[in-house]
C-alpha cells in the first residue's frame, strides 16, 4: 500500500501555511509511506524527490556539511532543483544523517519503483519514452527534480526512472566471487582479514564460510554498492549498476529513506527542542495517511528518552 504525501491541509494541523524544504528536517516533508509485511522487510518512507543541489548546498553550508570537492557542483539559480551529482557514498551518507534518514536499500527502492512487484515501471507494466528523463527520451541532461508527473505512481516518488542513477547500501551478490578484474581482489583480502581474527573467525557458521556482514565490514571502502535506476545518459531498462564507494559522477545521484522506528530514533530528543516550523513540519508528517499507525507500532521498541517518548505518543494515535 502506498502512503498519500500531503503537503498542507492534513488532520491536526494548526495553519494552512506551505511548509519549506529546508533544515534537518526537511525532507519530513516529503516522505512517503510504502507499507510492507515484516516478511517483506516491514514498512518504510522514500522521499519523493532525488536530493537536489539546493538541498546539498544548505547541508554544505551548515556546520555539520562536508568541506570536499563536491561542494563546487552544488548551486543555486536555475540549477537549484537539479538533482545532486558528485557526491561519493560518504558524503551521500552524512548528508542523509543530517536530515535523520539514511541512503535505501535495493529492496526498498526496487518496491518502490515496481509498486511491489506489480508492474514493471512506476507508471505501469508498458514502456513509455516520455515519462522519464534517459536516453530513450533524448535529452542527454537532467532536468529539475519532479519534471515527469506521469512517470511515478499516483502520489509516489518522481525520478525513480531516469535523470540521475541513486546509491543504494546495498553490496551486489556479485561482489562476494572473486573478481578477477583486481590483482588482488576485495573480497579476497577481506576474507583474510575475517579468517585471521580470532574473535571473528568463532562466528562463522561453518569452518571457513563467514557472514556477508563480516565480509562487507572488513571490505570497507572496497566493497562495492548498488546504484539503481537508468540515468539521462542511458537505457530505460539498464536496471541496477554497481560503484565502489568512492566513485562520484554526473549520472549518480540520491535519495533518501529510513524506517518508522529509525526514524524515531534518529530524531530522539531533538524533538524537545523543536522551534515552531520544524514542529509543525513534525505534525503534519505524523497526521498524514498511515503515517501515525506506522510510526505507534514502531514507537515501543525504539530507545529514546521518556520525555521524548512521551512526547510522540501525545500526537499519535
Amino acid at each position: 500500500m502506498l502512503g498519500v504525501v500531503v503537503l498542507s491541509s492534513c488532520s491536526g494541523d494548526r495553519s494552512p501555511e506551505s511548509l519549506k524544504r529546508r533544515g534537518p528536517f526537511g525532507s519530513l516533508r516529503d516522505l512517503v509511506l510504502f507499507e510492507r509485511g515484516s516478511e517483506q522487510g516491514g514498512s518504510f518512507f522514500l522521499d519523493r524527490f532525488e536530493v537536489t543541489r539546493s538541498d546539498f548546498a544548505e547541508f554544505a553550508r551548515n556546520s555539520r556539511g562536508p568541506t570536499t570537492g563536491a561542494n563546487s557542483s552544488v548551486v543555486g539559480g536555475e540549477l537549484a532543483a537539479h538533482p545532486a551529482t558528485r557526491v561519493d557514498l560518504r558524503t551521500a551518507r552524512a548528508f542523509a544523517a543530517w536530515r535523520h534518514c539514511r541512503l535505501p536499500r535495493a529492496d526498498e527502492w526496487w518496491f518502490a519503483c515496481t509498486t511491489d512487484g506489480r508492474d514493471a515501471y512506476p507508471w505501469g507494466s508498458r514502456p513509455d519514452a516520455s515519462r522519464a528523463n534517459t536516453s530513450d527520451l533524448g535529452v542527454f541532461a537532467p532536468l529539475p527534480v519532479g519534471t515527469f508527473e506521469s512517470g511515478r505512481a499516483q502520489q509516489g516518488p518522481y525520478d525513480l526512472i531516469g535523470n540521475v542513477a541513486e546509491w543504494t547500501e546495498s553490496v551486489p551478490v556479485s561482489w562476494f566471487y572473486i573478481d578477477h578484474r583486481e590483482p588482488v581482489p576485495a573480497m579476497t583480502l577481506a576474507y583474510d582479514a575475517v579468517a585471521q581474527s580470532p574473535g571473528l573467525s568463532l562466528w562463522a557458521p561453518v569452518p571457513l564460510v563467514f557472514p556477508s556482514l563480516f565480509l562487507v565490514v572488513a571490505a570497507g571502502d572496497r566493497a562495492p554498492r548498488e546504484v539503481t535506476g537508468a540515468h539521462f545518459a542511458s537505457a530505460r531498462d539498464d536496471g541496477s549498476d554497481f560503484r565502489s564507494p568512492t566513485d562520484f559522477g554526473d549520472t549518480l545521484g540520491f535519495r533518501l529513506c529510513t524506517t518508522p522506528r529509525e526514524l524515531i530514533e534518529a530524531i530522539g530528543d531533538e524533538l524537545l527542542r523543536f522551534e515552531d516550523g520544524d514542529l509543525l513540519q513534525w505534525e503534519r508528517f505524523c497526521g498524514r495517511p498511515g503515517h501515525g499507525s506506522v510510526l505507534a507500532r514502531a514507537l515501543p521498541a525504539c530507545a529514546i528518552s521518556a520525555r521524548a517518548r512521551s512526547r510522540w505518543q501525545e500526537r499519535l494515535p
